[in-house]
């Protein structure tokens, strides 16, 4: 039987037992906030106003343009006039881009191979030998492309859904009127589902890339597919990890609040470095694990969803509620 539980249970131990896992889930957290878009669209609706977000997220956009004009007008303009320094900044640049280049290969290559290595553990009868951040890494490297074309193909789409709501905010500066932010309110209320949908079936894309090695069209057409016909039961593991995601940041927070903060406290009051240097270093430490199981027991929960879903379907909550009152009332 379908069982929310009993899907994030076997997550759980899934991400505690393996702890290896967790290196992988430290750089799949980069892809995107704890590994998934869906919880930077709802925490963004609902720590800021709507409509303030909204215009951050359309200047952005607009201001991407006359950032890199600067730049590279900036670069012409010092390669012109001093050119050692020039190619000491050329240097610095190179650099930066192979460091770039070298965590967003970490980064895709971990979302993979936890997708990967997940799937293994879960369908098992017995504990895999072949289990190792090496061995995960070199199979989610065959994946690399499309999963970091599945990625960036859900960014460009959610982006874009964000442009097009702010869109009549742009024109309300040139012209307040009510129609335009009647508008706004409309697309609003269209578009974040149609984001959040977005960064919900891409996850079934991956798996269908990763699991079963679908090609790019195919993977997000099965995905899209999958997500259409159990998209309620989707958007309720959606809700119950964010609702769990929130509840150990809570618990996070007070741990430090009741231990760590005092004691870096007493480190300021007494001129303690040794005991404040070493506070931070703790404090970093132990949000760099708590992130990596964090997104680790996600990426794993939505895996086992997955599995379950293709192989067995599922019965969303609401569903099953609406069944029995039914076939109470029929009685």
């Amino acid at each position: 039987m379908f069982s929310y539980r009993t899907l994030l249970k076997q997550a759980w131990i899934t991400a505690w037992r393996h702890k290896y896992l967790w290196f992988l889930g430290l750089f799949a957290s980069l892809v995107a906030g704890s590994g998934t878009w869906e919880y930077q669209i709802i925490t963004q609706n609902l720590g800021q106003n709507p409509i303030e977000g909204s215009y951050l997220r359309l200047g952005s956009v607009l201001t991407i343009g006359d950032v890199l004009k600067n730049f590279f007008s900036g670069l012409s303009h010092l390669f012109q006039n001093d050119f050692w320094t020039m190619l000491n900044v050329l240097s610095v640049l190179l650099v930066t881009a192979i460091l770039l280049i070298s965590f967003i290969w970490l980064a895709v290559t971990s979302q993979a191979a936890l997708v990967g290595d997940v799937k293994k553990i879960l369908t098992a009868k017995k504990k895999p030998s072949d289990l190792s951040i090496r061995t995960g890494l070199s199979e989610g490297h065959k994946h690399f492309w499309p999963v970091l074309g599945l990625n960036i193909f859900v960014k460009i789409l959610i982006y874009f859904a964000f442009f097009i709501i702010g869109l009549p905010l742009l024109f309300m500066v040139i012209s307040n009127s009510l129609v335009l932010f009647a508008v706004y309110i409309i697309i609003f209320v269209i578009f974040i589902p149609i984001a959040m949908s977005l960064s919900l079936f891409i996850k079934y894309a991956i798996a269908y890339r990763v699991i079963e090695n679908t090609s790019f069209i195919v993977s997000l057409e099965k995905g899209a597919a999958l997500f259409r016909k159990h998209w309620l039961v989707s958007l309720e593991m959606a809700v119950m990890l964010f609702l769990i995601n929130f509840l150990l940041s809570g618990i996070a927070l007070v741990f430090f609040a009741l231990f760590l903060l005092p004691l870096l406290f007493l480190g300021l009051i007494f001129n303690l470095y040794w005991l404040i240097i070493l506070i931070m270093f703790l404090a970093i430490a132990l949000v760099v694990i708590f992130g990596s199981f964090l997104t680790t027991f996600q990426i794993a929960s939505w895996t086992n969803l997955f599995l379950c879903l293709k192989e067995k379907g599922g019965l969303a909550k609401l569903e099953r509620l609406f069944n029995r009152n039914l076939g109470n009332t029929e009685k």
